[in-house]
């Protein structure tokens, strides 16, 4: 039964303890005049609203007049195109689509006239011949003549019609051939004319890509100007919370105390077990019979009267009940004015500033529950 006697090991209660040292008051002082500042800057320097019309810089009269003639030049090779599709069709054209008479020569028909006319000649210096031999033979040359002027007339009109196919084939021939050529020509000259159309719509794309690009420079340098107006601007509208943030960034150079962490224990001593029990039942006792006997009895409770403060059980109500020492260098036992105030309200009054426990109001429930 000696571990009744026997005091047990003091308990070990880790505790921490952050340090946060105070900001110096210049600094404090400082930081909220900047707040300040910077709330009386957004209210200085609204929204304001920048109109994109000036941020580009637009084309000139010459760009947009250029610009307009684009689909003109554009179409430049249309006219070649069509050319060269005209002369396609007349080279390819076929036989049957072709009106040989405008090929064939008009000197070709005056020739085949003359030829017809000298074939007439002739027939008209033989008649004199066939009549003078007719008149010769008598009786008979009469129906000879007749016979001999019906051939030679036969004749004639089988010359005049060779003579008027033998004009007209040769005619044909030489207007056969000059259409042929002219059919060449026009083949030959299909690609020229669509090559023309193409170089016609280059040359003017070119023209009027070079006028844009006489006209991209002074744009170019207009638009520099209007860019460098709205950085201006942007500087003009952020100048006042810039120069905030550097005057902020010269407060957070200052060098601020660190804030401390100390770790640590606290060691409570312990009361044996036969100590504890002894020392319990006769504190409750004796504050029970007390109040019993002097019922307006008041303690000094209050915590400043006491050192030395050190927790050794509780009532059955829950109050902690503490050993401590008194000014007068003595041990007591008793409660703490401030935790029984929570409790208790009741049971403590305040004399020059100092608490004081009524200790029969604040300990009739523990003594009831014993």
């Amino acid at each position: 039964m000696g571990f009744l006697w026997k005091t047990p090991t003091p308990t070990a209660t880790p505790t921490t303890t952050v340090s946060t040292p105070q900001l110096p008051a210049w600094y404090q002082d400082a930081m909220q005049r900047l707040v300040e500042a910077g709330e009386a800057e957004v209210r200085a320097t609204p929204y304001e609203y920048y109109d994109p019309a000036q941020r580009v810089a637009p084309l000139s009269a010459t760009e947009q007049q250029t610009i307009g003639q684009v689909p003109m030049a554009a179409g430049a090779y249309m006219p070649g195109l069509a050319s060269a599709y005209e002369s396609a069709a007349l080279g390819s054209r076929g036989v049957g689509d072709i009106d040989y008479s405008q090929y064939m020569n008009p000197y070709t028909q005056y020739v085949t006239d003359i030829a017809k006319r000298e074939a007439v000649r002739d027939f008209e210096k033989m008649r004199p011949q066939m009549g003078f031999q007719a008149s010769r033979q008598g009786a008979f040359g009469g129906a000879r003549y007749g016979v001999q002027e019906a051939e030679a007339e036969r004749n004639l009109g089988q010359r005049l019609a060779d003579i008027q196919q033998t004009g007209l084939e040769r005619a044909f021939t030489a207007g056969t051939g000059l259409q042929q050529q002219e059919a060449q020509r026009q083949l030959q000259g299909a690609p020229l004319f669509s090559q023309m159309g193409s170089q016609a719509q280059q040359l003017g794309l070119g023209g009027l890509q070079s006028i844009m690009s006489s006209q991209a420079l002074p744009r170019q340098l207009e638009q520099q100007q209007r860019d460098l107006a709205f950085q201006e601007y942007q500087r003009g509208q952020g100048y006042g919370m810039q120069r905030l943030g550097q005057l902020g960034g010269l407060l957070g150079m200052v060098q601020q105390p660190p804030t401390t962490t100390t770790t640590g224990q606290q060691f409570t001593p312990q009361m044996s077990p036969i100590t504890a029990a002894a020392g319990l039942g006769t504190t409750a006792l004796g504050i029970y019979g007390l109040n019993q006997t002097f019922p307006n009895l008041f303690g000094g409770s209050d915590r400043r009267l006491k050192t030395n403060i050190e927790e050794i059980g509780v009532l059955k109500d829950g109050q902690k009940l503490y050993r401590y020492t008194l000014a007068n260098g003595k041990w007591q036992i008793g409660l703490m004015a401030d935790e029984v105030e929570k409790i208790y309200p009741e049971a403590v009054v305040e004399v020059n500033g100092l608490k004081m426990v009524n200790y029969k109001v604040a300990t009739d429930n523990a003594a009831e529950a014993s």
